[in-house]
């Protein structure tokens, strides 16, 4: 079982799930979210690691443009230290790692459902954005295209 939302920081600090925000991002440069991952029962990312969620998204992209070229790939989020990396286990298995500081959280997972866990969710966020952020609606599209070409 793979969950994964994405969550925007309100100006006045707390969450609000990408799709029921309602409010102007303050600086569509620097859109300030979090990700909130679970792998097979195992809390990864959570709202407390949020950082620049639009460029994360972006980086999930490029590692999983990555992964489909080598099975192993790795990103760190756009302004801390944490690091997301997947690795090829076996027939169509990956093993997702969360390196934060000294932490380290790690499950395994069948590589269709995770992939296919996060393109749904980034396509939420997209088209989330691009409503809430219209002037930069031509970058959520393409984000939104290279996240499809990246499943395949």
């Amino acid at each position: 079982m793979v969950s994964v939302n994405s969550f925007l920081k309100e100006p006045g600090g707390s969450f609000v799930p990408v799709g029921q925000a309602r409010f102007r991002i303050p600086d569509p440069d620097y859109v300030e979210g979090a990700l909130e991952l679970e792998v097979g029962g195992v809390p990864l990312i959570s709202v407390a690691d949020w950082d620049y969620v639009d460029q994360l998204w972006s980086y999930l992209i490029n590692m999983m443009e990555e992964y489909s070229q080598s099975g192993v790939a790795s990103t760190r989020f756009p302004d801390q230290p944490t690091k997301l990396t997947v690795s090829k286990q076996g027939n169509n298995y990956l093993l997702v790692r969360v390196d934060s500081g000294e932490k380290s959280r790690s499950s395994a997972v069948e590589e269709g459902e995770f992939f296919g866990a996060l393109c749904e969710s980034g396509d939420l966020f997209f088209r989330s954005m691009a409503r809430m952020v219209p002037e930069a609606e031509d970058y959520y599209v393409s984000e939104r295209e290279r996240l499809r070409d990246a499943r395949r």
